[in-house]
Protein backbone atom coordinates (compact mmCIF):
# COMPACT_ATOMS: atom_id res chain seq x y z
CA UNK A 1 0.00 0.00 0.00
CA UNK A 2 1.28 3.70 -1.22
CA UNK A 3 1.48 5.48 2.03
CA UNK A 4 -1.21 8.45 1.85
CA UNK A 5 -0.60 9.69 4.96
CA UNK A 6 2.43 11.89 6.77
CA UNK A 7 2.70 11.22 10.74
CA UNK A 8 5.46 11.96 12.76
CA UNK A 9 6.59 10.26 16.05
CA UNK A 10 7.74 13.30 18.32
CA UNK A 11 9.36 11.91 21.24
CA UNK A 12 10.68 8.24 23.10
CA UNK A 13 9.63 7.13 26.08
CA UNK A 14 12.48 5.29 28.39
CA UNK A 15 11.11 2.33 28.52
CA UNK A 16 9.81 2.13 24.74
CA UNK A 17 12.67 0.04 23.10
CA UNK A 18 13.79 0.34 19.42
CA UNK A 19 11.41 -3.32 19.08
CA UNK A 20 8.72 -1.39 19.90
CA UNK A 21 9.18 1.80 17.80
CA UNK A 22 9.10 -0.65 14.61
CA UNK A 23 6.26 -2.35 15.72
CA UNK A 24 4.45 1.06 15.99
CA UNK A 25 5.93 2.27 12.60
CA UNK A 26 5.24 -1.21 10.79
CA UNK A 27 1.58 -0.79 12.14
CA UNK A 28 1.30 2.65 10.57
CA UNK A 29 2.47 1.54 7.12
CA UNK A 30 0.23 -0.99 7.22
CA UNK A 31 -2.55 1.53 7.16
CA UNK A 32 -1.03 3.34 4.61
CA UNK A 33 0.78 5.92 6.94
CA UNK A 34 4.39 7.13 6.26
CA UNK A 35 5.75 7.90 9.72
CA UNK A 36 9.11 9.05 10.94
CA UNK A 37 10.23 9.87 14.48
CA UNK A 38 11.87 12.51 16.11
CA UNK A 39 13.00 13.65 19.55
CA UNK A 40 14.12 17.93 18.06
CA UNK A 41 12.84 20.52 19.91
CA UNK A 42 11.35 21.73 17.07
CA UNK A 43 10.36 19.04 14.79
CA UNK A 44 9.78 19.72 11.14
CA UNK A 45 6.04 19.63 11.08
CA UNK A 46 5.18 20.46 7.27
CA UNK A 47 2.61 18.29 6.02
CA UNK A 48 2.14 16.24 9.01
CA UNK A 49 -1.54 15.38 9.36
CA UNK A 50 -0.58 13.16 12.33
CA UNK A 51 1.24 13.88 15.77
CA UNK A 52 2.01 10.95 18.08
CA UNK A 53 3.39 12.67 20.96
CA UNK A 54 4.98 11.43 24.80
CA UNK A 55 4.08 13.17 27.64
CA UNK A 56 7.46 15.73 27.61
CA UNK A 57 6.39 17.16 24.29
CA UNK A 58 4.07 20.07 24.75
CA UNK A 59 1.61 20.52 21.95
CA UNK A 60 0.54 24.01 22.47
CA UNK A 61 -1.01 26.94 21.00
CA UNK A 62 2.05 27.80 18.89
CA UNK A 63 2.86 24.52 17.62
CA UNK A 64 -0.95 23.68 16.90
CA UNK A 65 -1.91 27.34 14.67
CA UNK A 66 1.57 26.77 13.29
CA UNK A 67 0.94 23.53 11.51
CA UNK A 68 -2.48 23.85 9.16
CA UNK A 69 -2.16 20.22 7.64
CA UNK A 70 -2.35 18.63 11.55
CA UNK A 71 -5.66 16.93 11.67
CA UNK A 72 -4.78 13.90 14.80
CA UNK A 73 -2.65 14.06 17.74
CA UNK A 74 -2.19 10.83 19.30
CA UNK A 75 -0.49 10.98 23.19
CA UNK A 76 1.02 7.76 23.93
CA UNK A 77 0.17 8.50 27.55
CA UNK A 78 -3.41 8.38 29.81
CA UNK A 79 -2.28 11.87 31.19
CA UNK A 80 -2.85 15.03 28.43
CA UNK A 81 -2.10 18.02 30.67
CA UNK A 82 1.13 18.91 28.07
CA UNK A 83 -1.66 19.68 24.75
CA UNK A 84 -3.59 23.02 24.49
CA UNK A 85 -7.11 20.72 23.82
CA UNK A 86 -8.94 24.26 23.66
CA UNK A 87 -6.52 25.15 20.37
CA UNK A 88 -7.00 21.94 19.87
CA UNK A 89 -11.02 22.10 19.60
CA UNK A 90 -11.06 25.35 17.92
CA UNK A 91 -8.55 24.34 15.16
CA UNK A 92 -10.66 20.98 14.30
CA UNK A 93 -8.28 19.03 15.12
CA UNK A 94 -8.84 15.35 16.62
CA UNK A 95 -7.03 14.61 20.18
CA UNK A 96 -6.79 11.36 21.85
CA UNK A 97 -5.00 9.21 24.69
CA UNK A 98 -4.02 5.84 25.32
CA UNK A 99 -4.69 4.54 28.96
CA UNK A 100 -5.34 0.84 28.26
CA UNK A 101 -1.54 0.39 27.67
CA UNK A 102 -0.92 1.46 31.34
CA UNK A 103 -4.40 1.08 32.99
CA UNK A 104 -3.70 -2.33 34.82
CA UNK A 105 -0.38 -1.47 36.25
CA UNK A 106 -1.53 1.51 37.85
CA UNK A 107 -4.69 -0.06 39.29
CA UNK A 108 -1.89 -2.74 40.96
CA UNK A 109 0.54 -0.37 42.02
CA UNK A 110 -2.50 1.37 44.00
CA UNK A 111 -3.40 -1.61 45.31
CA UNK A 112 0.02 -2.42 46.27
CA UNK A 113 0.27 0.82 47.96
CA UNK A 114 -2.42 1.02 49.86
CA UNK A 115 -1.71 -2.98 50.88
CA UNK A 116 1.66 -2.18 52.18
CA UNK A 117 -0.07 0.90 54.02
CA UNK A 118 -2.96 -0.88 55.92
CA UNK A 119 -1.07 -3.73 56.84
CA UNK A 120 2.21 -1.28 58.26
CA UNK A 121 4.28 -3.54 56.08
CA UNK A 122 6.83 -0.76 55.50
CA UNK A 123 7.05 -0.21 59.12
CA UNK A 124 7.42 -3.32 60.02
CA UNK A 125 10.43 -3.98 57.32
CA UNK A 126 12.15 -1.24 58.66
CA UNK A 127 12.13 -2.19 61.70
CA UNK A 128 13.40 -5.44 60.82
CA UNK A 129 16.24 -3.91 58.44
CA UNK A 130 17.13 -2.48 62.02
CA UNK A 131 17.50 -5.43 63.68
CA UNK A 132 13.90 -5.11 65.96
CA UNK A 133 11.91 -8.14 65.85
CA UNK A 134 8.52 -6.04 65.74
CA UNK A 135 5.68 -8.20 66.63
CA UNK A 136 5.38 -7.02 69.91
CA UNK A 137 4.38 -3.41 68.57
CA UNK A 138 1.45 -5.10 66.19
CA UNK A 139 -1.41 -3.79 68.54
CA UNK A 140 -0.27 -0.32 67.95
CA UNK A 141 0.57 -0.32 64.39
CA UNK A 142 -3.48 -0.18 63.34
CA UNK A 143 -3.52 -2.40 60.97
CA UNK A 144 -6.42 -3.55 58.97
CA UNK A 145 -7.98 -5.06 56.22
CA UNK A 146 -9.36 -4.26 52.79
CA UNK A 147 -12.72 -6.15 53.15
CA UNK A 148 -14.82 -3.39 54.70
CA UNK A 149 -13.01 -0.36 53.88
CA UNK A 150 -14.42 2.62 52.37
CA UNK A 151 -12.00 3.32 49.26
CA UNK A 152 -12.59 6.73 47.69
CA UNK A 153 -11.74 6.97 44.18
CA UNK A 154 -11.02 10.83 42.87
CA UNK A 155 -11.57 10.26 39.15
CA UNK A 156 -13.53 7.97 37.35
CA UNK A 157 -12.03 7.18 33.86
CA UNK A 158 -10.61 4.30 32.32
CA UNK A 159 -8.08 3.71 35.08
CA UNK A 160 -10.50 4.76 37.89
CA UNK A 161 -13.48 2.45 36.92
CA UNK A 162 -11.16 -0.41 36.64
CA UNK A 163 -10.08 0.26 39.96
CA UNK A 164 -13.15 0.46 41.50
CA UNK A 165 -14.45 -3.08 39.83
CA UNK A 166 -11.25 -4.30 41.70
CA UNK A 167 -11.53 -2.61 45.42
CA UNK A 168 -15.13 -4.13 45.16
CA UNK A 169 -13.72 -7.46 44.19
CA UNK A 170 -11.63 -7.63 47.62
CA UNK A 171 -14.00 -6.66 49.38
CA UNK A 172 -14.39 -2.73 49.84
CA UNK A 173 -17.09 -0.57 49.73
CA UNK A 174 -16.51 2.31 46.91
CA UNK A 175 -17.19 6.02 46.93
CA UNK A 176 -16.32 8.03 43.92
CA UNK A 177 -16.36 11.13 42.77
CA UNK A 178 -16.00 12.71 39.44
CA UNK A 179 -17.72 15.90 37.70
CA UNK A 180 -17.70 14.42 34.42
CA UNK A 181 -19.54 11.41 35.29
CA UNK A 182 -23.17 11.12 36.50
CA UNK A 183 -23.98 9.22 39.42
CA UNK A 184 -21.05 9.78 42.35
CA UNK A 185 -20.60 11.96 45.47
CA UNK A 186 -19.03 14.88 46.17
CA UNK A 187 -15.82 15.69 46.23
CA UNK A 188 -16.18 16.61 50.30
CA UNK A 189 -18.24 13.65 50.77
CA UNK A 190 -15.78 10.90 49.17
CA UNK A 191 -12.74 12.48 51.62
CA UNK A 192 -14.38 12.27 54.41
CA UNK A 193 -15.72 8.83 54.63
CA UNK A 194 -13.16 7.20 52.90
CA UNK A 195 -10.68 4.92 55.01
CA UNK A 196 -8.35 5.46 51.64
CA UNK A 197 -8.51 7.69 48.94
CA UNK A 198 -6.78 7.01 45.77
CA UNK A 199 -6.73 9.86 42.92
CA UNK A 200 -6.96 8.53 39.50
CA UNK A 201 -8.19 12.36 37.91
CA UNK A 202 -6.38 13.79 35.05
CA UNK A 203 -4.31 17.32 36.02
CA UNK A 204 -6.49 20.55 35.09
CA UNK A 205 -7.22 24.13 35.97
CA UNK A 206 -9.80 22.23 38.05
CA UNK A 207 -7.90 19.59 39.75
CA UNK A 208 -4.49 21.52 40.19
CA UNK A 209 -3.55 21.48 44.26
CA UNK A 210 -7.17 19.82 44.72
CA UNK A 211 -5.42 17.99 48.06
CA UNK A 212 -4.53 20.83 49.82
CA UNK A 213 -4.67 21.44 53.76
CA UNK A 214 -8.86 21.91 53.04
CA UNK A 215 -9.36 18.83 51.45
CA UNK A 216 -6.82 17.02 53.78
CA UNK A 217 -8.74 18.04 56.98
CA UNK A 218 -11.84 16.48 55.77
CA UNK A 219 -10.11 13.16 56.11
CA UNK A 220 -10.60 10.30 58.76
CA UNK A 221 -7.53 10.10 61.55
CA UNK A 222 -5.57 7.27 60.40
CA UNK A 223 -6.82 7.46 56.94
CA UNK A 224 -4.79 7.28 54.05
CA UNK A 225 -3.75 8.92 50.73
CA UNK A 226 -2.52 7.11 47.23
CA UNK A 227 -1.61 9.43 44.45
CA UNK A 228 -0.72 7.50 40.97
CA UNK A 229 -2.14 10.05 38.88
CA UNK A 230 -0.23 13.63 38.84
CA UNK A 231 1.68 15.11 40.78
CA UNK A 232 0.15 18.91 40.84
CA UNK A 233 -2.68 17.52 41.91
CA UNK A 234 -1.64 17.35 45.81
CA UNK A 235 -0.16 20.38 47.75
CA UNK A 236 2.88 18.10 48.89
CA UNK A 237 3.67 20.38 51.48
CA UNK A 238 0.22 20.14 52.86
CA UNK A 239 0.20 16.37 52.92
CA UNK A 240 3.55 16.21 54.60
CA UNK A 241 1.72 18.81 57.48
CA UNK A 242 -1.15 16.54 57.76
CA UNK A 243 -0.19 14.14 60.88
CA UNK A 244 -3.83 13.13 61.04
CA UNK A 245 -2.84 10.74 58.36
CA UNK A 246 -2.24 6.89 58.69
CA UNK A 247 0.48 6.97 55.80
CA UNK A 248 0.02 7.86 51.86
CA UNK A 249 2.14 6.48 48.89
CA UNK A 250 2.88 8.80 46.22
CA UNK A 251 4.13 7.47 42.53
CA UNK A 252 3.92 11.32 41.07
CA UNK A 253 5.67 14.96 42.13
CA UNK A 254 4.72 18.41 41.25
CA UNK A 255 8.57 18.59 40.19
CA UNK A 256 9.89 15.24 39.17
CA UNK A 257 12.51 14.04 40.90
CA UNK A 258 11.47 15.86 43.88
CA UNK A 259 14.69 17.75 45.68
CA UNK A 260 13.93 16.49 49.25
CA UNK A 261 13.06 12.69 48.28
CA UNK A 262 14.73 11.52 50.96
CA UNK A 263 12.96 13.12 53.75
CA UNK A 264 9.86 12.61 52.22
CA UNK A 265 10.63 8.39 51.65
CA UNK A 266 11.48 8.59 55.37
CA UNK A 267 8.25 10.32 56.38
CA UNK A 268 6.28 7.67 58.95
CA UNK A 269 4.36 4.87 56.88
CA UNK A 270 4.85 6.10 53.64
CA UNK A 271 5.23 4.25 49.87
CA UNK A 272 7.42 6.44 47.20
CA UNK A 273 7.94 5.33 43.81
CA UNK A 274 9.61 7.27 40.88
CA UNK A 275 6.37 7.74 38.68
CA UNK A 276 6.41 3.85 37.74
CA UNK A 277 2.92 2.50 38.79
CA UNK A 278 2.17 2.14 35.00
CA UNK A 279 5.10 0.47 34.23
CA UNK A 280 5.61 -3.01 32.90
CA UNK A 281 7.17 -5.42 30.84
CA UNK A 282 5.81 -5.02 27.35
CA UNK A 283 4.68 -1.29 28.40
CA UNK A 284 6.11 0.15 24.86
CA UNK A 285 4.53 -2.96 22.90
CA UNK A 286 0.90 -2.17 24.10
CA UNK A 287 1.69 1.68 23.36
CA UNK A 288 2.60 0.99 19.96
CA UNK A 289 -0.81 -1.15 19.44
CA UNK A 290 -3.08 1.58 20.85
CA UNK A 291 -1.69 3.98 18.89
CA UNK A 292 -1.94 1.92 16.17
CA UNK A 293 -5.56 1.18 16.80
CA UNK A 294 -6.41 4.51 17.16
CA UNK A 295 -5.36 5.89 13.93
CA UNK A 296 -6.77 2.61 12.42
CA UNK A 297 -10.49 3.84 13.59
CA UNK A 298 -9.63 7.71 12.68
CA UNK A 299 -9.18 6.65 8.98
CA UNK A 300 -11.88 4.60 9.04
CA UNK A 301 -14.15 7.24 9.91
CA UNK A 302 -14.67 5.12 13.45
CA UNK A 303 -15.15 6.81 17.05
CA UNK A 304 -11.62 7.36 18.55
CA UNK A 305 -11.51 4.99 21.47
CA UNK A 306 -10.17 7.33 24.07
CA UNK A 307 -10.67 10.46 22.60
CA UNK A 308 -10.31 14.29 24.37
Amino acid sequence: MTPVVRALRWGRSEYETAADIEMEMSGLSSLGVACICSGAEHPVLDGVEILIVTSKMRVDKDLLESTPSLRLVITTTSGFDHIDLVTAKRLGVYVCRSPLARRDAVVESTIAMATTLIRAQGELHRLSSAGSWGRDTLPTQSIRLIRGSIVGIVGMGVIGRAAKATWEALGASVVWCDPEVDGGASFDEVMAASDIVSLHCSLSESSEGLIDSRSLSLMKPGAILINTARGGCVDLAALLRADHLGGFGLDVFPIEPPQDLAAIALTRNTVITPHSAGFHVGLGACVAAEVVESVRCWLSNEPLPHPL
